[in-house]
């Protein structure tokens, strides 16, 4: 039993260490090539709210130019945004719900209560829906976000590309690989609680057992 008590006292700390790369993850969402979309989103908006473009001896409206970068991206933006703002609520609801487990002491308790097994229950319900949420809204944005036009082939664009210089942005899906994996590794958690409530189970039934036949040793 000691082993398992242990078991349960580091994989406490372990959910509680993921809980926070995937909160530090959502917080941080929006960096890197990321940012520079929210740059690239920016600069269009300056642009076509701003500017005018000569083509053919001829003056352009910008924002005709931009109309449907501009949607595409600002769509884009806009779902990751709300994503992301769950993402960081969920996250923050993941700690209080691990600040359960050390309150009802279900990390450190040798003999399981009703509330252990409930606490257990929500935090591998919370971590699987948690894991899952944030593993398919990473896909479905990686997937927006590739197939994203930065660039038009328009003479408009080119000319005004040339004097806007919009920011680069660059078509680099690791941000949404990182997020699978820190949601992987929540997925992973909520398993590692489902096995330890298994094995405490089966160390609980044979104490009992040993009990019942008169015997104080301790299951190991």
């Amino acid at each position: 039993m000691k082993t398992q008590i242990k078991f349960q006292k580091r994989l406490a700390l372990i959910t509680l260490i993921v809980a926070a790369l995937a909160f530090i993850f959502a917080i941080c969402f929006f960096s890197g090539n990321l940012s520079d979309v929210m740059s690239y989103r920016l600069s269009l908006y300056r642009e076509s709210y701003s500017s005018r473009v000569e083509v053919n001896g001829q003056l352009q409206v910008v924002t005709a130019i931009t109309a449907n970068i501009i949607g595409d991206v600002n769509d884009w933006i806009l779902s990751a945004q709300a994503i992301d703002k769950a993402m960081v609520t969920m996250t923050i609801i993941f700690f209080v719900v691990i600040a359960f487990i050390y309150i009802t002491c279900t990390n450190s308790r040798r003999n399981y209560y009703i509330t252990n097994y409930v606490m257990t229950g929500v935090v591998v319900v919370y971590a699987v829906a948690l894991a899952l949420f944030g593993i398919i809204s990473m896909i479905v944005l990686m997937n927006g976000f590739m197939n994203l036009q930065f660039t038009s082939d328009s003479i408009e664009f080119q000319v005004l590309n040339s004097s806007a210089n919009f920011p680069e942005v660059t078509y680099s899906p690791l941000m949404f690989i990182l997020g699978i994996v820190a949601f992987l590794l929540v997925l992973l958690v909520a398993l590692a609680w489902i096995y330890n409530l298994i094995w405490k189970t089966k160390l609980m039934k044979g104490e009992q057992e040993l009990l019942s036949k008169g015997y104080v040793k301790e299951v190991a």
